[in-house]
């Protein structure tokens, strides 16, 4: 793909890169071509062989994209790895997946925690600028595991993903088709590109087809800076996740100074897609029929599904919002028990497509949960199809609860909790206090930072999320907790843990921390 582009239109910017506030530095494909070589030779003249991995802990920039193709280019296997994450963190994942080369940001020495890391376990730490000039350079096999994707670890300790080099191209050209992408597009993006949805939907896409590429740095601590490169340079296609539209419409105070309309598509996906967020967004910005909800997981790559561009939103009973049909080459199934079932049932969503991984690296027993009959990859989410076909997730499989006989999903009650002015974000999970009671709802509602309230005011607050939720759902939590701003545990990528929350509360570490504001209610 790089080699194409670099031999047809070297001269043709790849991507521009926000340096600085309003600062856009263009990037060639002639650039990325020599980079990535350099690298590539960088890392045969440091030992590294075809089938190795390489980690690397790198923020969105130009050479993340010269140490992740040049990895490539060396025949080794490529392991990405959230930019923060400290030296234990990465000697864990690192050793996981065997990997003996960890590279780090350039122009700056490695801290010392880094060196230690890399001596104390014979490490061998690379720049990402380091350049060399590379020997032959191995042949590939589109079979070859290209990269190593590490699943968020949302609900379960992060598992590696192995992605080939057929499968990224294929579901390339899946998101390419299904989202109706052509080379005139324009995508800007803040999103991580050590994770899949920003690295092969909001970078290879456009480098596949030549399109242009807006990259800002990792993360949103404000959305006016996303905005106004969008405005800036028309984008017309971005990808976040819900949350992230919600800031744009809960920060910007003055939304009709940013002019969206060259926008075709906004992407919602992630996490639970909420109805209102979509609404809220595209009456803030004055636009019409461009957010549409979309899904997608490491195991197939990236993109499964996403609603047609363009049409207006479809929203069941209970407010979850449909993520479309399938992109083509991919079958979705709704099973239980390896029993397929039919339109309006809730059951396990099963993927197959040729984009699917092989497996998980060096995990056997996940291997083995991993795959249904006829070759469908079990996702671990719950969801339906309705009678055309079009896709509803509903939850994650382990965060179902059990409560009262009745079974709920932590999003349906989230979305209640979180319309409330007063909460920034919510979690709900299920606990058995004790065991003649059976599950329990247990909801955590994190307060914003301007509106923690006094112990009156707190109670007069749960005592209304306790009635809007029995009005929606005709169901009382067992208990209600209000948690200090930014209480709530997150992966690296946006998700919020549901299951590292129990154990928080469970081994009393929020109460530990003076995170909860008052006693259960």
């Amino acid at each position: 793909m790089l080699s194409r582009s670099a031999g047809t239109r070297p001269d043709q910017t790849a991507f521009l890169f926000e340096e600085a506030p309003d600062n856009y530095q263009p990037y060639t494909y002639g650039w990325l071509w020599e980079k990535a070589r350099g690298f590539a030779g960088a890392l045969q003249c440091a030992g590294v062989a075809p089938g190795d991995r390489v980690a690397m802990a790198l923020r969105n920039g130009p050479f993340f994209f010269a140490a992740f193709y040049g990895t490539l280019l060396s025949g080794a296997v490529a392991v990405p790895l959230f930019h923060g994450a400290d030296a234990p963190r990465c000697r864990a994942l690192m050793a996981r997946c065997g990997a003996r080369h960890l590279v780090l940001p350039p122009g700056q020495p490695p801290s010392p925690s880094f060196q230690a890391l890399a001596q104390e376990n014979s490490l061998h730490l690379c720049p990402a600028d380091a350049t060399a000039s590379p020997a032959a350079l191995p042949a590939l096999d589109p079979a070859q595991v290209a990269f190593i994707q590490y699943t968020s670890g949302s609900t379960a300790d992060p598992r590696g993903v192995q992605l080939t080099h057929r499968g990224l191209l294929t579901n390339v050209r899946q998101m390419i088709a299904g989202m109706r992408i052509t080379a005139e597009e324009v995508f800007v993006s803040w999103l991580p590109v050590y994770h899949d949805m920003g690295l092969i939907l909001m970078t290879m896409v456009p480098f596949y087809l030549g399109a242009r590429l807006v990259l800002l740095p990792t993360g949103l601590p404000h959305p006016a800076r996303w905005l106004r490169a969008v405005e800036r340079h028309q984008g017309t296609f971005v990808a976040a996740p819900d949350t992230a539209y919600r800031l744009c419409v809960r920060a910007t105070r003055t939304p009709e100074t940013y002019d969206l309309a060259s926008l075709r598509v906004a992407l919602n996906a992630a996490e639970p897609v909420r109805p209102h967020t979509m609404e809220a967004f595209e009456d803030a910005f004055g636009l019409r029929h461009v957010m549409v909800a979309g899904y997608g997981l490491a195991e197939a790559t990236v993109g499964v599904s996403m609603a047609p561009p363009g049409t207006t939103k479809k929203v069941d009973a209970a407010g979850r919002v449909s993520v479309g049909p399938p992109f083509p080459e991919i079958d979705v199934r709704i099973v239980e028990n390896d029993r397929c079932l039919p339109a309006g049932e809730v059951g396990e969503i099963a993927v197959r497509s040729p984009a699917l991984t092989p497996g998980y690296y060096d995990n056997p027993a996940a291997n083995a949960r991993l795959w249904g009959r006829d070759g469908f990859l079990l996702t671990g989410d719950l969801g339906y199809r309705d009678a055309d076909g079009h896709l509803f997730v509903v939850a994650r499989k382990k965060n179902v609860i059990k409560h009262a006989a009745r079974t709920l999903y932590p999003a349906d009650i989230e979305e209640i909790v979180e319309a409330l002015p007063e909460v920034r974000r919510a979690a709900a999970v299920g606990l058995t206090p004790r065991p003649e009671a059976g599950e329990q709802l247990y909801l955590f509602a994190e307060l914003r930072r301007h509106n923690m309230p006094s112990q009156a005011e707190g109670r007069r607050l749960v005592t209304t999320l306790v009635q809007r939720i029995h009005a929606r759902l005709g169901v009382r939590p067992g208990r209600v907790y209000l948690l200090q701003p930014r209480t709530l545990p997150f992966t690296p990528n946006g998700k919020l843990q549901h299951q590292r929350l129990k154990t928080r509360y469970l081994d009393g570490t929020l109460q530990a921390e003076n995170s909860i504001l008052y006693p259960a209610y």
